[in-house]
Protein backbone atom coordinates (compact mmCIF):
# COMPACT_ATOMS: atom_id res chain seq x y z
CA UNK A 1 0.00 0.00 0.00
CA UNK A 2 1.16 3.50 -0.81
CA UNK A 3 0.16 6.57 1.19
CA UNK A 4 0.18 9.57 -1.16
CA UNK A 5 -1.52 12.04 1.15
CA UNK A 6 1.62 12.94 3.18
CA UNK A 7 3.56 13.55 -0.03
CA UNK A 8 0.79 15.79 -1.32
CA UNK A 9 0.90 17.79 1.90
CA UNK A 10 4.69 18.02 1.79
CA UNK A 11 4.76 19.58 -1.67
CA UNK A 12 3.24 22.96 -0.64
CA UNK A 13 5.48 22.99 2.45
CA UNK A 14 8.61 22.46 0.35
CA UNK A 15 7.47 25.14 -2.09
CA UNK A 16 6.86 27.56 0.78
CA UNK A 17 10.29 26.83 2.29
CA UNK A 18 11.99 27.44 -1.08
CA UNK A 19 10.12 30.75 -1.45
CA UNK A 20 11.16 31.86 2.04
CA UNK A 21 14.79 30.92 1.28
CA UNK A 22 14.71 33.06 -1.89
CA UNK A 23 13.27 36.00 0.07
CA UNK A 24 15.97 35.81 2.77
CA UNK A 25 18.84 38.31 2.52
CA UNK A 26 21.62 38.99 5.03
CA UNK A 27 23.13 42.48 5.14
CA UNK A 28 26.40 43.42 6.85
CA UNK A 29 29.49 45.44 6.01
CA UNK A 30 32.81 43.80 5.19
CA UNK A 31 35.33 45.77 7.35
CA UNK A 32 34.03 44.56 10.77
CA UNK A 33 34.14 40.94 9.60
CA UNK A 34 37.73 41.40 8.37
CA UNK A 35 38.62 42.99 11.73
CA UNK A 36 37.18 39.96 13.54
CA UNK A 37 39.26 37.47 11.53
CA UNK A 38 42.42 39.57 11.90
CA UNK A 39 41.95 39.67 15.68
CA UNK A 40 41.20 35.94 15.79
CA UNK A 41 44.41 35.22 13.83
CA UNK A 42 46.32 37.39 16.34
CA UNK A 43 44.87 35.43 19.27
CA UNK A 44 45.68 32.08 17.67
CA UNK A 45 49.24 33.22 16.91
CA UNK A 46 49.72 34.21 20.56
CA UNK A 47 48.35 30.90 21.81
CA UNK A 48 50.64 28.96 19.46
CA UNK A 49 53.62 31.07 20.53
CA UNK A 50 52.86 30.40 24.21
CA UNK A 51 52.46 26.69 23.54
CA UNK A 52 55.75 26.38 21.63
CA UNK A 53 58.06 28.76 23.49
CA UNK A 54 56.30 29.07 26.80
CA UNK A 55 56.76 32.12 29.00
CA UNK A 56 60.02 31.75 30.92
CA UNK A 57 60.00 33.67 34.17
CA UNK A 58 56.30 34.45 33.90
CA UNK A 59 54.09 33.68 36.86
CA UNK A 60 50.79 31.83 36.64
CA UNK A 61 49.06 35.11 37.54
CA UNK A 62 50.60 36.87 34.53
CA UNK A 63 49.57 34.08 32.16
CA UNK A 64 46.03 34.14 33.58
CA UNK A 65 45.79 37.92 33.15
CA UNK A 66 46.98 37.71 29.55
CA UNK A 67 44.54 34.87 28.78
CA UNK A 68 41.67 36.76 30.42
CA UNK A 69 42.50 39.94 28.51
CA UNK A 70 42.57 38.09 25.19
CA UNK A 71 39.27 36.37 26.03
CA UNK A 72 37.60 39.67 27.00
CA UNK A 73 38.66 41.47 23.83
CA UNK A 74 37.67 38.43 21.76
CA UNK A 75 34.20 38.55 23.32
CA UNK A 76 33.93 42.25 22.49
CA UNK A 77 35.12 41.65 18.93
CA UNK A 78 32.50 38.93 18.52
CA UNK A 79 29.70 41.10 19.90
CA UNK A 80 30.64 44.32 18.09
CA UNK A 81 32.09 43.06 14.79
CA UNK A 82 31.06 39.50 13.89
CA UNK A 83 27.59 39.16 15.36
CA UNK A 84 25.72 42.26 14.08
CA UNK A 85 23.72 41.85 10.88
CA UNK A 86 20.33 42.62 9.38
CA UNK A 87 18.28 39.73 7.98
CA UNK A 88 15.40 40.42 5.61
CA UNK A 89 12.97 37.59 4.94
CA UNK A 90 9.38 37.06 3.88
CA UNK A 91 7.92 38.32 7.17
CA UNK A 92 10.13 41.31 7.99
CA UNK A 93 13.50 42.35 9.37
CA UNK A 94 15.59 40.68 12.05
CA UNK A 95 18.00 43.32 13.38
CA UNK A 96 20.86 41.63 15.22
CA UNK A 97 22.71 44.22 17.30
CA UNK A 98 25.63 43.50 19.68
CA UNK A 99 23.50 42.68 22.72
CA UNK A 100 19.88 42.98 21.51
CA UNK A 101 17.82 41.19 18.86
CA UNK A 102 14.85 42.94 17.23
CA UNK A 103 12.14 41.57 14.98
CA UNK A 104 10.11 44.05 12.91
CA UNK A 105 7.44 42.91 10.41
CA UNK A 106 7.22 44.65 7.05
CA UNK A 107 3.65 45.73 7.76
CA UNK A 108 4.69 48.23 10.46
CA UNK A 109 7.87 49.60 8.84
CA UNK A 110 7.30 53.22 7.87
CA UNK A 111 10.66 54.02 6.28
CA UNK A 112 14.36 53.12 6.37
CA UNK A 113 16.92 55.94 6.34
CA UNK A 114 20.47 56.68 7.49
CA UNK A 115 22.06 58.78 10.22
CA UNK A 116 25.15 57.44 11.94
CA UNK A 117 23.61 54.02 11.28
CA UNK A 118 20.85 52.68 9.09
CA UNK A 119 17.62 53.34 10.99
CA UNK A 120 14.38 51.41 10.69
CA UNK A 121 11.34 53.52 11.59
CA UNK A 122 8.20 51.61 12.46
CA UNK A 123 4.71 52.47 13.67
CA UNK A 124 3.06 51.03 16.76
CA UNK A 125 -0.58 51.58 17.65
CA UNK A 126 -0.82 52.63 21.27
CA UNK A 127 -4.17 52.33 23.00
CA UNK A 128 -4.50 55.41 25.20
CA UNK A 129 -7.10 55.13 28.01
CA UNK A 130 -10.34 56.86 27.04
CA UNK A 131 -9.03 57.77 23.57
CA UNK A 132 -8.88 56.30 20.13
CA UNK A 133 -5.92 54.21 19.03
CA UNK A 134 -3.01 56.53 18.17
CA UNK A 135 0.15 55.65 16.23
CA UNK A 136 3.56 55.91 17.85
CA UNK A 137 6.64 56.07 15.64
CA UNK A 138 9.81 54.43 16.95
CA UNK A 139 13.14 53.61 15.39
CA UNK A 140 15.89 51.01 15.69
CA UNK A 141 19.51 51.64 14.70
CA UNK A 142 21.23 48.79 12.86
CA UNK A 143 24.70 48.44 14.39
CA UNK A 144 25.94 46.34 11.46
CA UNK A 145 25.16 49.06 8.89
CA UNK A 146 27.07 52.15 9.97
CA UNK A 147 27.96 55.30 8.03
CA UNK A 148 31.72 55.84 8.18
CA UNK A 149 33.32 59.25 8.74
CA UNK A 150 34.85 59.05 5.26
CA UNK A 151 31.41 58.54 3.74
CA UNK A 152 30.07 61.55 5.65
CA UNK A 153 32.95 63.75 4.45
CA UNK A 154 32.45 62.59 0.89
CA UNK A 155 28.71 63.31 1.07
CA UNK A 156 29.43 66.82 2.40
CA UNK A 157 31.62 67.68 -0.57
CA UNK A 158 30.00 69.08 -3.75
CA UNK A 159 29.59 66.42 -6.47
CA UNK A 160 32.46 66.24 -8.91
CA UNK A 161 31.83 66.87 -12.55
CA UNK A 162 33.12 64.17 -14.84
CA UNK A 163 36.00 65.35 -16.95
CA UNK A 164 35.07 65.95 -20.53
CA UNK A 165 38.18 64.30 -21.92
CA UNK A 166 37.38 61.13 -19.98
CA UNK A 167 33.79 61.13 -21.14
CA UNK A 168 34.82 61.55 -24.77
CA UNK A 169 37.44 58.82 -24.53
CA UNK A 170 35.01 56.15 -23.35
CA UNK A 171 33.04 54.05 -25.84
CA UNK A 172 29.30 54.55 -25.76
CA UNK A 173 28.62 51.15 -24.21
CA UNK A 174 30.96 51.96 -21.29
CA UNK A 175 29.84 55.54 -20.79
CA UNK A 176 26.99 55.09 -18.34
CA UNK A 177 24.83 58.04 -17.45
CA UNK A 178 26.32 60.54 -19.95
CA UNK A 179 23.49 60.48 -22.42
CA UNK A 180 25.29 58.34 -25.00
CA UNK A 181 23.28 55.56 -26.60
CA UNK A 182 24.05 52.45 -28.51
CA UNK A 183 25.01 49.95 -25.81
CA UNK A 184 23.69 47.97 -22.86
CA UNK A 185 23.14 49.86 -19.62
CA UNK A 186 22.13 49.19 -16.07
CA UNK A 187 18.53 50.09 -15.16
CA UNK A 188 18.07 53.49 -13.58
CA UNK A 189 17.38 52.04 -10.10
CA UNK A 190 20.46 49.80 -10.28
CA UNK A 191 22.67 52.72 -11.35
CA UNK A 192 21.33 54.80 -8.47
CA UNK A 193 22.01 52.07 -5.89
CA UNK A 194 25.50 51.46 -7.33
CA UNK A 195 26.33 55.16 -6.86
CA UNK A 196 25.47 55.09 -3.14
CA UNK A 197 27.74 54.06 -0.22
CA UNK A 198 27.01 50.47 0.86
CA UNK A 199 24.97 51.31 3.97
CA UNK A 200 22.87 53.91 2.13
CA UNK A 201 22.29 51.47 -0.74
CA UNK A 202 21.10 48.81 1.72
CA UNK A 203 18.77 51.34 3.40
CA UNK A 204 17.27 52.25 0.02
CA UNK A 205 16.85 48.56 -0.84
CA UNK A 206 15.09 47.81 2.44
CA UNK A 207 12.82 50.86 2.09
CA UNK A 208 11.86 49.76 -1.42
CA UNK A 209 11.11 46.24 -0.25
CA UNK A 210 8.93 47.53 2.60
CA UNK A 211 7.04 49.77 0.17
CA UNK A 212 6.37 46.80 -2.12
CA UNK A 213 5.04 44.75 0.78
CA UNK A 214 2.76 47.62 1.80
CA UNK A 215 1.48 47.91 -1.78
CA UNK A 216 0.71 44.19 -1.90
CA UNK A 217 -0.97 44.32 1.51
CA UNK A 218 -3.08 47.25 0.34
CA UNK A 219 -4.37 45.24 -2.60
CA UNK A 220 -4.95 42.03 -0.67
CA UNK A 221 -6.20 43.60 2.55
CA UNK A 222 -3.57 41.82 4.64
CA UNK A 223 -2.96 43.06 8.15
CA UNK A 224 0.07 42.98 10.49
CA UNK A 225 1.62 39.50 10.50
CA UNK A 226 3.41 39.57 13.89
CA UNK A 227 4.26 42.07 16.64
CA UNK A 228 7.55 43.94 17.01
CA UNK A 229 9.75 42.10 19.49
CA UNK A 230 13.04 42.87 21.24
CA UNK A 231 15.07 40.62 23.52
CA UNK A 232 18.48 40.46 25.13
CA UNK A 233 21.06 38.21 23.47
CA UNK A 234 22.74 36.27 26.25
CA UNK A 235 25.61 34.65 24.32
CA UNK A 236 27.51 37.92 23.61
CA UNK A 237 26.74 39.19 27.11
CA UNK A 238 28.29 36.07 28.63
CA UNK A 239 31.22 36.16 26.17
CA UNK A 240 32.11 39.67 27.37
CA UNK A 241 31.16 39.67 31.04
CA UNK A 242 32.51 36.25 32.09
CA UNK A 243 36.21 36.89 31.25
CA UNK A 244 35.90 40.51 32.39
CA UNK A 245 34.62 39.39 35.80
CA UNK A 246 37.41 36.81 36.00
CA UNK A 247 39.97 39.55 35.32
CA UNK A 248 38.40 41.75 37.98
CA UNK A 249 38.56 38.95 40.55
CA UNK A 250 42.21 38.27 39.72
CA UNK A 251 43.05 41.98 40.00
CA UNK A 252 41.39 42.25 43.42
CA UNK A 253 42.84 39.02 44.77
Amino acid sequence: MFHRAPAARAAPTAHRSARFARDREVFRLVPPVILWWVWLAFVVANIVDFAIQGAPGSSARFVTVVAGSLATVTGLAYALALRPRVIADHDGLAIVNPFRDHRVPWSVIQTVDTGDWVRVHYVLHVDAPGAQTSPAVKSISCWALYISARTKRKAARPPRQRRRWLRLSLPGWLDEGTGHTGGPRLPEDARYLASLPPAKAIAARLATRAAKVHARAGHTGAGPSCPVTARWAWSPLVAVTAPALALLIIALA
